[in-house]
């Protein structure tokens, strides 16, 4: 099984619910807003080091250890496509994580999973490895979900009903022009 699938798994154990595999899923997504108000809400944490999140740097929220699951905050208005960076401040440390490609990393690699439609439609849940160079690779760290969040990248079920369009345009071209 897969490292992500394993972590899909363990990430579905915890919150003990069972659920149909989401839309897409992927280490190192970046989030774009789909525009209105995202609401955010604290999922979890099984992590041995104190962190927080903050959001296209805004203040620091949830406190792995001190806040309960459940809780939510509305981070307000984000205009549709509005890239959202969430940080994972390990305090423990002092190392800083983004969402997104390792790039954004001190170590250069991805630390948090992105799953859409996750347990609820049009929930996007997120979750931190907060150990640099990748650490155990549970991604069960930082546990949290948004509302109004779109997919980044278009899935692969995407770009196949493009190029089919595409495809059928330029039959139906050659097609016109070899009758006329």
């Amino acid at each position: 099984m897969s490292r992500h699938l394993r972590s899909l798994a363990a990430t579905a154990a915890l919150l003990g619910t069972v659920v149909a595999m989401p839309a897409h899923a992927g280490l190192g997504d970046s989030l774009i807003a789909a525009g209105g108000d995202i609401v955010i809400r604290f999922e979890g944490s099984d992590a041995g080091y104190d962190s927080l999140i903050s959001v296209n740097g805004g203040p620091e929220i949830f406190p792995n250890h001190a806040t309960a699951p459940g809780t939510t905050l509305d981070l307000g208005f984000f205009a549709a496509g509005t890239p959202l960076d969430i940080v994972l401040h390990v305090t423990t440390t002092g190392d800083y994580f983004h969402t997104g490609p390792g790039t954004g990393n001190p170590d250069g690699i991805p630390h948090a999973n992105v799953i859409y439609d996750f347990g609820e439609p049009g929930r996007t849940f997120v979750s931190f490895e907060d150990i640099f160079g990748g650490g155990d690779h549970d991604y069960n760290d930082h546990q949290f979900s948004f509302t109004n969040i779109t997919n980044a990248v278009p899935e692969p079920e995407t770009y196949a009903l493009m190029l089919a369009g595409l495809a059928a345009t330029g039959w139906i071209a050659r097609r016109r022009k070899a009758v006329g």
